[in-house]
């Protein structure tokens, strides 16, 4: 899962890119109105896609059947329902992080054409999926097609992301002045090697494989010590 790994997540994209980039779209020939138009309309799609799976999260966690006689066994239904929280938890934070970054990608873009359309749809697609696996990952989190499931889905929106970053570059739809956000390491690639790698790690340990998503925290947490050990030095 190294290098290679890495690499062909990275170059396999740009073949099936090169055809359409070269070819003239209809934003080509639209006007810089009907431009913006466009773009506000997918930025707002984008959003309420986001803002309304985010809020499905919650239909996740499920109420603790308890007679009308047995209340007092509520708080121990309530604390078994662990997994439960940590599938809401985890996918909260995936869909908030995704979000940031899709911001992050279209505030540098000063234009759209079909292509990212296409692509950005397929994207949504998958983050508006994204609550039905985080509720088998919470109803049967030690069973392996749950896990399964719940990385590919990850894993596929990790792709989508990177193939829309390396056309929006290819095609020259990013602002000049913002075009140094995307030559900033991304680490795009990581979250769907991470997740594939955890696939078959799940047919042997489910709970190591969840424990093995950490790893797309990584690249933050040595960032924050990076940054944290110059201010140091500069002291």
């Amino acid at each position: 899962m190294g290098r290679s790994l890495r690499a062909s997540l990275t170059t396999a994209p740009v073949s099936i890119l090169r055809r359409v980039t070269e070819q003239p779209t209809v934003s080509d020939y639209e006007s810089a109105g009907e431009r913006a138009f466009d773009y506000d309309r997918t930025v707002a799609l984008s959003d309420g896609v986001f803002a309304i799976a985010l809020t499905l999260l919650v239909l996740s966690l499920t109420l603790p059947h308890v007679r009308s006689l047995h209340t007092g066994v509520l708080g121990n239904r309530l604390v078994h329902k662990n997994g439960e929280y940590f599938s809401y938890a985890i996918s909260f934070a995936v869909i908030a992080l995704l979000w940031t970054r899709h911001h992050r990608l279209f505030r540098t873009l000063n234009r759209i054409d079909v292509t990212v359309t296409g692509l950005n749809l397929a994207y949504l697609a998958f983050v508006a999926f994204l609550p039905f696996p985080t509720r088998v990952l919470g109803v049967y989190g030690q069973a392996t097609a749950a896990v399964v499931l719940y990385a590919i889905t990850i894993a596929i929106l990790g792709m989508l992301a990177g193939l829309m970053r390396l056309h929006v570059r290819r095609a020259g739809l990013v602002d000049p002045s913002r075009a140094r956000e995307l030559r900033a390491p991304g680490y795009w690639a990581l979250a769907p090697a991470v997740f594939l790698g955890s696939i078959p790690i799940a047919f042997v340990d489910t709970t190591l494989a969840k424990l093995f998503w950490l790893l797309v925290l990584a690249p933050g947490v040595v960032g924050r010590l990076r940054a944290r050990a110059r201010q140091s030095a500069k002291s």
